[in-house]
This record gives structure tokens, sequence and C-alpha cells, in this order.
């Protein structure tokens, strides 16, 4: 081809691609910034097991057997974080107005607000609805899905199945033992799941535990490709590494550009709760099949002190500033503040964790049951947080169920851009004769609009999931059931997980899995939903993926040197031209595309050895012709070239034409 149609050869993250000791110094490393609290933790490397690569295979569907014994998988709850014997009753909580209309309020004294009436059907209904797997034996489901670019993978106790973006399942259900390669004699417990919209690719675990050999395990299995029936690689870690007698339960997962992050409560033997640890794992290693690194940071502290029971890792969607990653914690019982946790440095040699309290409008008490008809109620497991969510405008989003006039939401909005993280605001949902709880929000992309799925339930309503769509000034925009339930929940137990994320074709469209009670009163179902948050086109330039998949050209690669170094090779031969220079980006603002450094005059030969820029950065190979003229940089996953702020290379013109494909 013409020397000077030169495109993109390849481009990729290298921010995981060092070991420890070739990895470049972390922006971040070694400071503390102002307004956090430096949380002392104990670093373990545990043993992380590596299993062959296995596919979904098909299981026939339940049936129950004859005098069969149903299974509760409980979660086991310590006593200090239990409410107090003389708990509050249902009660107007601070900073509440008397209800009148189904409505978001601002939970702020100083800055009043008239609450504003429900309006049905002004934006886009759910569009997509299916039942995900079942297995009547267990209770709770506790059902978890994600999104990816072309499937769902829906898991609950004790299978998984995947589906299309139609809901038609295409593989299992597939047993969980069977699926992570458990062995015999092992309980399993507690599914979670993950889309990775960086890589495409997505991320299941499960908990298991062998009491009579104090083994306890997080399993964890990452696809290696955006195919969820294809291929996916399995690992276990030893979650009681550097804690022997201790077991992990109530897993809890988060992503961001760089790892998988995952958080437990630790229990003694006797069941006792010890603490709560954070497992960090190399998420590429684990796309590639290859043992990930893995940093366990154990018996992780407030700012006070105290021992965050069910830590919440963050949804970090986009690159953040410094490569900070977020968790939240909320008291079981009562406070008055959220304990804000912020992580920095390189996670897998010497990460730094910082916690800071931020104050709420008032005090918090956790709810009691749920009504449902009849007379059992609900069990709505505490005023903790059930999902963070990081928009890249530097703000954390969560929400909790709290008591009040009844079962209530506060959804809070924390900005954590800067030196000290505050809280923006807090919304209450508060509906008459109506009860929510296990609350899930994602914000809007675009203003202060978000999306709200909660269990619902009253003395009228057998209790199901319900999506809400609310305006930044507390309009309950839109709002319906995911599917009406038909039974009551006898089991003691509800959820307890749920989900709900973005879908990463676009950001648009939202996901969500709640349970309601359809085939018994024991084991509940499953419900998978799906609907435009707006109506609104699809975005026109999808988020990048930074690993060169989705434009054309040749993939480069990238060999770590034990002296510090990175060879980078690719295909010259296809893209013929007298040189070649490197562009490197910082990922932090990867959307932008510019150029940070250029190597320069690394000739033709397809090989580059030298030293990378420090932080973390992606890299691209522009050709050249006859040093005045440059290659394009080439095109996004949307079309549109890649621009060139840079001029280092000394060129007088560029030539955007044509592509380099092997």
């Amino acid at each position: 081809m013409n020397a000077r149609r030169v495109a993109l050869l390849a481009f990729l993250s290298l921010a995981l691609a060092f070991p420890a000791a070739a990895r470049p110094p972390h922006p971040d490393a070694g400071t503390t910034p102002a307004g956090w609290v430096p949380v002392s933790t104990r670093v373990a490397r545990p043993g992380v097991h590596r299993l062959g690569p296995v596919r979904l295979r098909d299981l026939p569907a339940y049936v129950p057997r004859a005098g069969e014994r149903p299974v509760l998988i409980p979660n086991v709850f310590p006593g200090s974080a239990e409410i107090p014997g003389d708990r509050p009753g249902r009660r107007e909580a601070s900073g509440t107005s008397e209800a009148a209309n189904q409505r978001l309020v601002l939970v702020q004294p100083e800055r009043p607000t008239t609450p504003t009436t429900l309006d049905e059907g002004t934006l886009p209904a759910i569009d997509v609805r299916f039942d995900g797997p079942y297995d009547g034996g267990v209770a709770p489901p506790d059902p978890v899905m994600a999104p990816g670019s072309r499937h769902v993978v829906v898991l609950v106790n004790l299978v998984m199945a995947v589906y299309d973006k139609q809901g038609t399942r295409l593989s299992g259900p597939t047993s969980l033992r069977t699926f992570f390669g458990i062995p015999a004699g092992f309980n399993i417990f507690d599914p979670v799941a993950v889309p990775d919209p960086f890589r495409d690719r997505l991320v299941v675990g499960v908990a298991a535990r062998k009491a009579a050999d104090e083994d306890s395990r997080i399993y964890l299995a990452f696809s290696d490709s955006n195919d969820a029936t294809g291929t996916w690689h399995r690992f276990w870690i030893d979650a009681d590494a550097g804690q022997p007698g201790n077991w992990a339960d109530y897993p809890a997962i988060g992503l961001d550009r760089l790892a998988v992050y995952v958080t437990a409560n630790m229990f003694s033997s006797s069941n006792s709760y010890r603490n709560a640890s954070l497992f960090i794992v190399d998420k590429e290693a684990g796309y590639a099949g290859e043992t990930p690194d893995v940093t366990t940071m154990i018996d992780v502290r407030t700012s006070g002190g105290g021992s965050p029971y069910r830590l919440r890792p963050a949804y970090v969607p986009a690159a953040t500033p410094g490569d900070a990653y977020f968790l939240v914690y909320g008291n079981n019982a009562f406070a008055n503040s959220f304990e804000v946790f912020r992580l920095t440095g390189d996670r897998f040699a010497n990460p730094s964790l910082t916690a800071r309290s931020v104050a709420l409008p008032g005090n918090y008490f956790a709810p009691g049951d749920a009504d449902q008809p009849g007379d059992t109620g609900v069990p709505t497991l505490g005023a903790n947080p059930w999902n963070v969510f990081w928009r890249d405008d530097g703000t954390l989003w969560t929400a909790q169920a709290i008591s009040g006039s009844q079962v209530t939401v506060w959804v809070h909005e924390f900005d954590v851009s800067g030196e000290t993280p505050t809280r923006v605001r807090t919304w209450e949902l508060s509906i008459p004769g109506k009860d929510s709880f296990f609350p899930h929000v994602i914000p809007d992309t675009e203003d202060d609009d978000f999306a709200l799925m909660t269990a619902f339930c009253a003395e009228d309503t057998f209790v199901t999931g319900r999506y809400w769509n609310v305006g930044a000034d507390g309009t309950v925009r839109a709002a319906e059931l995911l599917v009406d339930g038909t039974r009551v929940n006898g089991s003691d137990r509800h959820g307890d997980y749920f989900a709900m994320y973005p879908d990463p074709s676009d950001r648009n469209r939202l996901w969500m899995i709640a349970q309601y009670m359809k085939n018994s009163s024991f084991s509940g179902n499953s419900i998978v939903a799906s609907a435009l948050f707006e109506e609104a086109a699809p975005p026109a330039s999808p988020p990048p993926v930074p690993d060169g998949k989705d434009v054309s050209g040749e993939e480069i690669r990238v060999r770590k040197n034990g002296d510090g170094t990175v060879t980078i090779t690719w295909d010259a031969s296809t893209c013929p031209a007298p040189g070649n220079h490197l562009a490197w980006y910082d990922l932090a603002a990867i959307a932008s595309y510019q150029v940070t450094s250029e190597t320069c005059a690394i000739g033709t030969s397809g090989s580059w050895t030298g030293n990378a820029p420090a932080g973390n950065v992606g890299v691209i190979v522009v050709s050249d012709d006859d040093a005045t003229v440059e290659g394009s940089h080439g095109v996004d996953s949307s079309g549109n070239e890649r621009p060139s702020v840079s001029s280092s290379c000394g060129f007088t013109s560029k030539d955007t034409t044509g592509t380099c494909a092997p």
C-alpha cells in the first residue's frame, strides 16, 4: 500500500503490563490527600489457583424430587451489626415532610423543595423482560447479572445462564459447582457479576466454604471475549490467607480500569464477625488465562477505627484522575454519616487506602420488615448501601433503605473530586402505603437525573422490583414494576443482592435484576429487565476500547523485560514506510487522545525497546513518509480520526487517508 496511507497499527493499555518490580511509579504513590485518614491494614498475597478454561453447559430444568429437603443458604449477621431491641418503629425520618404524593424530596433543610408528584408514562417504558434461571431448592436466590455488548449473564444460587439482549436463553442453566470447578464438600453461596466496559468482557464469581477444613475461597471467572457463551478462565483465591480460621461471606464486586475489587465480611469458624477484607485482582491476567496477581487488604477500618461491615466497592466505568478508586460504607443499624474510602497507588505493589466520614442530613435508622399481603413481613436487611456508582464528573452515587413513615430510600450524591469528600445532595423516596428497599442507583451521564431500582411491596402488593426514572429536582418522571409478584415470600429472606448496570454498548440503556415470588413461597424467581433512560439515540462515539480490537490495523505486542524496559513489536511489513514513531497517551485523559509524549525515529524494523513514560499510558505506532508527512493516528471505535496535538517528531503535514490493515 502507499506509504503515505498509514494509520493505526495498534493501541493498548500498558497500565497493568508491568510486573511489580518494573512498574513505573504511580502519581499518587506515598501521598495522603488532605481530608482523608490513612487506614491501617495488613496486606496479604493469597494463593491464587488457576483452573482450566471452561464453557457453559446446559443442565435439565430444576424439578423437585419427592421428599427433597429445601436448602437455605444464609448470610451470617453479627450481633454487633443488628438493630438494638428497642429500635424505633416506623416514623417520620429527619428532614422529610408529610407524605402526600409519590415523590422524591431533597433532604436538605437549608434547601427546602416542594414535593413533586408522579408523572407516569412520560419516558421510555421497560421494553425487555425475561426470567432468569431458577433453582427451587435454595432461598434466597441472590440474583445478580451483568450485561455485555452481546449477552446478559445471570447468576442465582446455585446456577447461571446466558441470554441474548432479547431474553432468549443461549446456554445454561449451568451448575455453579460445575462451571467454577468447585470440589464436593464445599458450600456455595453469594454469586457476583460485573461487566467490564474497558475490555468488553464479563467477570463472575461465587464464595465457597468447607467448614470442616477451615477452607474459605472466592472463585472468579473471566470471559475470554465478549462472547459469554464461549470460553471462561477460572481461578480461586485463598480467601483466608493471612487470617487463618476466618471465612469470607457476603462478597460484593466492583471494577475500574485497573482491577477487579471484591469485598467480603470475614467470620471466625464459630461465626463471629472479625473484619472486612478487600481483594484486588489483576483482571488483565484473568482475561488472558494467566494466574492473576491478588492483593488482599485485611481488616479494613473506617476513619474512626470501626469495621465496615458490608463494605461496598464502586463500579467505575471511566478513567479517574490519579487512578483513584472508591468504596463506601454505611452502618447497618443507625448512624448520621457514611464512610468514603479512597484507594490509590499501584494495586499490586503498595496500594494506599484512606477514609473519610461524610455527614448525612440527619440520623437514620435501619428499617424493619416490609409489608406484603398476609401477616408475614419481608426482611429488608438493614440500612447498608447496595451499590456504588462513580460518574466521570467526580461524584459517587449510592442509596440505602431507612426507617420512615414507610420503608424509605435515601439516594446520596458525594463529590470526591477534591481534597475533601463532601455530600452534594440527598433525595428521599417516600410513598404512602408502599415499601422500597435494596436500592440501586445509576446517574445520568449528562445531568443529575438518575435511575433507581428497588425491591417493592405493600399490604396489597406482592414483593417484586420497581424501576424509577427521576429528575434532578426530585420529579418521578416514570415508574413501573419489573413484573407482578404472585406469592408471598415465606422464607424469612429476600434478595439479597440484585444488580443494575448500564449497557456497555449504550450508556443510555439500563439493565436490572430483582427477585419476585412465582414458583413457590420459599425460593424466589429472578426477573431481568431493560429500559432506555431517555428517548435518545445511542452515543455517536462510544467509549474507546484501549486495545485496538475495534479499529482496523495490526495489534502490537508488549513484552515486559526484567530491567524495567518494555519491548514493543508490530508487523511493519503491512505498512511500509521510511520510519515510525510511538505516540504515548495518558489513559486518565483517554477520551481526548492528546499525545503526552512521543518517541521519534524508531525506524522500520517493527521492534522497539526502551522505557515507557511514567504513569498509566497507552501507545500506538504511527508511520511517516520522508520525515515530513506522518500517517494518521488512526480512528476510534466510531470511525473518527484520533487527533494529534504533538509536533515533537517534526512533521510538517499529516496524511489522514487510507488504513493499515494486515
